[in-house]
């Protein structure tokens, strides 16, 4: 007579539980991923579709600008030339286009793109306090 240990009569054996709980995590992970892949794709849109608006507020604005320098019109040609400018760059980049050129300027600009951060975090911070 042979004697069978007890293990091979308990069920799945732990080889099988694993095998199962790495399927599940795969799975999981693949979900994961996916819903991670829509939620960017479709801020992206979001972004996409608001920086026209933004463009054509800017457009407005230097216009607006242009119509009421009188007498600092030189000075105020320099700042409506800027905005007419980010608003062309906004109307024709995507966001990740966008993300590229910030990347490529803070490694040309190391130093400028420090104190930038710097001054934007001082006054967010200051803005986020005063609420």
């Amino acid at each position: 007579m042979s004697h069978e240990s007890s293990s091979q009569h308990e069920g799945p054996g732990i080889g099988d539980k694993m095998n199962n709980a790495q399927e599940r995590l795969l799975e999981f992970a693949s979900r994961f991923r996916d819903r991670a892949s829509q939620l960017g794709a479709t801020v992206s849109e979001k972004v996409d579709r608001k920086r026209a608006t933004a463009a054509d507020g800017l457009d407005r604005a230097a216009s607006s600008l242009h119509n009421r320098v009188g007498s600092a019109a030189n000075r105020a040609h320099g700042v409506v030339h800027g905005i007419e400018s980010t608003a062309d760059y906004l109307r024709n980049h995507r966001l990740a286009d966008m993300g590229n050129d910030f990347k490529d300027v803070c490694r040309r600009n190391p130093i400028s793109a420090v104190i930038s951060a710097a001054f934007v975090g001082f006054v967010l911070g200051r803005t986020l306090r005063r609420r």
